[in-house]
């Protein structure tokens, strides 16, 4: 009787052992599959690619090319927005208070800023000074008046006396004349309005103010 019980004893141990290293041997199967699963299912940190321009004197200047675009890696480039300067557009100086600059409109000796330069927007006579050309920044009715840009490329509206123009500096309902909007010359708080910033076209002392263009 005792040998029957030590007989069965033994028996129910090995039927034991065996199904313990069955599963055993079934889950290092899955912990060797595992990793394979996990790479097939991957998933690639994504990469943004935009248009890019630099702004930056020089050989390379307003070159434009396609790269990658991260946040570790932040360089002297602007992402390209839909408003960009005219391949032909024609640069009437810097729309600045500036009266020393060379290209300032605000130097009277300067093309930018002469009453009698045909690029001025002073020129009573001129296409961008006149209160009857379309181009003129003095005309009220004009919705082809220049055009401002920022040093960083940031559009910054019309320069123009027509308060209807959407885009126009005049327009104090615009995102462009309101005194309250982050991309108007109107606001004295904010990048592009201040008279302490670099990059607003307020500040007397200022070479880096926004660009004119005209069309």
């Amino acid at each position: 009787m005792k040998f029957l019980t030590c007989a069965l004893l033994l028996v129910l141990a090995h039927a034991a052992r065996a199904q313990f290293d069955d599963v055993f041997s079934l889950d290092d199967a899955l912990t060797e599959m595992r990793p394979a699963v996990l790479q097939d299912d991957a998933v690639e940190e994504p990469v943004v690619r935009a248009r890019v321009m630099l702004f930056d004197e020089g050989d390379d200047a307003n070159e434009e090319r396609e790269e990658p675009v991260s946040i570790q890696t932040r360089r002297a480039l602007r992402v390209e927005t839909e408003e960009q300067p005219d391949e032909d557009a024609e640069i009437l100086g810097r729309l600045s208070a500036n009266p020393f600059a060379t290209d300032s409109t605000s130097n009277q000796f300067s093309q930018a800023g002469s009453p009698y330069s045909p690029k001025s927007i002073n020129n009573p006579y001129g296409q961008y000074g006149s209160e009857y050309s379309s181009q003129s920044a003095r005309n009220p009715y004009a919705t082809d008046a220049p055009k401002i840009y920022a040093q960083d490329g940031t559009y910054l509206g019309r320069l123009s006396e027509n308060r209807f123009d959407p885009e126009s500096t005049a327009n104090p309902y615009g995102r462009y004349g309101s005194p309250y909007s982050p991309t108007s010359i109107n606001n004295p708080y904010s990048k592009y309005g201040s008279p302490y910033s670099p990059s607003s076209p307020n500040n007397p002392y200022t070479t880096t103010a926004p660009l004119l263009f005209g069309d």
